[in-house]
């Protein structure tokens, strides 16, 4: 359950840089989260919602995109996203950990690790 520690990271964030900025109440929050990072976004939303509750953040809306992952190939130089293979069986997608191009698994994950908060909208007074 690590999207409740992900949304406090959140929640701290957004609340800090609004205070910093003197905002009055937080109109609404947009959240990237990458591919790899496996988190529920309806469940980051959840606690999101839950630890604004009472603060000037109340009311605001979050809006969620998906990051993709890209990656870069140490063998042939592909720099692209990182293939991801449907599972119907088990209702899955799983990325494939290795170059689309050259199929050789000596890559570095530039992007889609990581969650971001990309824009705050507040009012100030």
């Amino acid at each position: 359950m690590h999207e409740a520690s992900i949304a406090q990271s959140i929640i701290k964030t957004v609340l800090e840089q609004a205070e910093q900025q003197n905002a009055v109440q937080i109109k609404s929050v947009e959240i990237e989260i990458g591919e790899l990072t496996f988190l529920n976004r309806e469940q980051v939303g959840f606690w999101v919602n839950l630890g604004f509750k009472d603060t000037i953040a109340e009311k605001a809306s979050i809006h969620f995109r998906e990051m993709k992952a890209v990656i870069h190939c140490k063998s042939c130089g592909y720099q692209g996203y990182l293939q991801v293979q449907e599972d119907p069986a088990y209702h899955l997608s799983l990325p494939q950990f290795k170059c689309p191009n050259c199929s050789k698994t000596d890559i570095e994950i530039i992007q889609g690790k990581e969650t971001v908060i990309r824009r705050i909208q507040i009012m100030k007074p």
